[in-house]
């Protein structure tokens, strides 16, 4: 199940905020599978992602946990999707529980990334 928990990380809105929030994830997820959360359109791998069209993305650890979610499985386990929301300013996670030391991980480097992207991008600008 997806709790309530949205983080929200400060970040320059273009596609590449997404693709590298979603590297890093597939960094701990290597078996990743998503799918576009307005469309529901499927990827199996990560260059399939057609990111300057996505803004919202479901991240799902490997195939049974994609299984169990399409499923509507009132079991899934925590954690076990990560829903990536690209706006303007901002990226968000939504997560169940951001205190594991998988997702803290996993937000920690996302932080790291948008924090050196933006100041990469107002260098360039100035």
């Amino acid at each position: 199940m997806i709790g309530g928990n949205d983080i929200v990380i400060p970040a320059v809105g273009d596609p590449a905020a997404l693709e590298a929030s979603v590297r890093i994830v597939q960094r701990h997820w290597p078996h990743a599978r998503f799918e576009d959360a307005i469309t529901g359109d499927k990827y199996i791998r990560f260059g399939e992602i057609p990111l300057g069209r996505v803004r919202e993305l479901l991240v799902y650890p490997n195939a049974d946990a994609e299984a169990a979610w399409d499923a509507d499985s009132p079991d899934s386990p925590t954690n076990s999707m990560l829903y990536l929301i690209l706006s303007p300013n901002f990226i968000t996670v939504v997560l169940d529980d951001p205190t594991t030391a998988d997702m803290r991980s996993i937000l920690t480097s996302i932080r790291r990334m948008m924090w050196i992207y933006i100041c990469d991008t107002y260098a360039e600008a100035a």
